[in-house]
């Protein structure tokens, strides 16, 4: 009803007063425990590049879209210990079309879980390098489910051959990816992560500039009880 209020509210502002446009804006039905939609939202964004794409969850998979020589899928990595992980497409909330990537966990009691979106297939093997130097960052819509815990902040970035545990360069110390830390809220917003601003923790091996002809992944890994929705995730120029 909040929500509905709101864009009946913008709706008669930008209706009201003689010669106004005729442009309406109708509410936006949203599920029982989805994240709230934006007024403008992912349409705004849908005529980018089609080879930028890295998934937008519509095949009802959790493989990555197969364009600009990506092959791979979303791979999950947990702790072994006896929390409950979802790592799933999903059709219950989206911020685009009819589904989006679904991450939540709880009760993990050691280095938790991540989720990666691994640019190309390594069936089962070594990590495979993807050159992404065509690229300058990922930008992605995100938000949070009504599980997660504040604050709502997830470490994320990517992983590349020389901190992948299994890039074959690092031999301990690994996993130390170029990372930042992002801010969701309960609503669907577009999240921009530029590769310039991302940088290792400092403590792993090796630690080197980031070679963007070498990216292995895009890497979620929040530090708490999470429960996370994300959608349109894109390369950027």
């Amino acid at each position: 009803m909040r929500r509905h209020l709101e864009i009946a509210i913008l709706w008669a502002a930008a209706t009201s007063g003689a010669g106004a446009c005729s442009t309406s804006i109708a509410p936006i039905a949203v599920a029982a425990g989805c994240p709230e939609q934006p007024v403008r939202g992912p349409d705004e964004y849908d005529s980018e590049p089609a080879d930028q794409l890295i998934d937008d969850f519509e095949d009802g998979t959790t493989m990555l879209a197969a364009v600009g020589g990506r092959n791979g899928a979303w791979v999950l990595g947990t702790d072994g210990t006896d929390g409950t992980v979802t790592d799933a497409n999903s059709g219950q909330c989206a911020a685009r079309g009819v589904a989006a990537g679904h991450f939540a966990g709880v009760g993990l009691t050691s280095w938790g879980a991540n989720w990666t979106a691994v640019f190309k297939n390594n069936n089962n093997g070594p990590a495979v390098p993807y050159d992404g130097t065509a690229y300058g960052g990922i930008s992605f819509w995100a938000a949070v489910g009504s599980a997660a815990l504040a604050p709502f902040q997830i470490p994320m970035g990517i992983t590349t051959i020389d901190n992948a545990w299994n890039g074959g360069v690092c031999t301990t110390s690994c996993m130390d990816y170029y990372a930042t830390t992002v801010t969701l809220t309960t609503t669907w917003q577009r999240v921009v992560v530029r590769f310039s601003d991302l940088a290792q923790g400092g403590w792993g091996v090796p630690q080197i500039a980031m070679r963007r002809d070498q990216l292995v992944g895009f890497i979620l890994w929040p530090n708490h009880q999470f429960d996370i929705w994300i959608d349109d995730v894109r390369f950027e120029p």
